[in-house]
């Protein structure tokens, strides 16, 4: 499951990397005047630092919804460890016969 995450984040990593650079070089190779060109890239770095952020604030309440998930889980198996039988073999050759 781990390596299926990883192909995942690689390919989204590559994808924003490939935009960004796409868009930058079709900018730059736009036949526009300098000054319309900066203001061009000046409102596309505007907006990516938005999308940026607003990627990030996802990601982050994603990761803290996660870790309460996690918390509720993890203090739910303790209630139950606390509770449940506690089986103690002497030997293994008590088991020896059920397998």
């Amino acid at each position: 499951m781990e390596t299926t995450n990883r192909k995942y984040y690689r390919f989204t990593t590559g994808l924003l990397i490939g935009s960004a650079l796409g868009g930058l070089a079709a900018l730059l190779f736009a036949p526009k005047s300098g000054k319309e060109l900066r203001a061009d890239i000046k409102t596309a770095r505007e907006k990516t630092f938005k999308e940026a952020k607003d990627f990030i604030g996802k990601a982050n309440s994603r990761v803290f919804e996660t870790r309460q998930k996690a918390r509720n889980i993890w203090s739910c198996i303790r209630e139950r460890g606390e509770t449940a039988p506690q089986y103690e073999a002497e030997s293994g050759e008590e088991f020896a016969g059920e397998a």
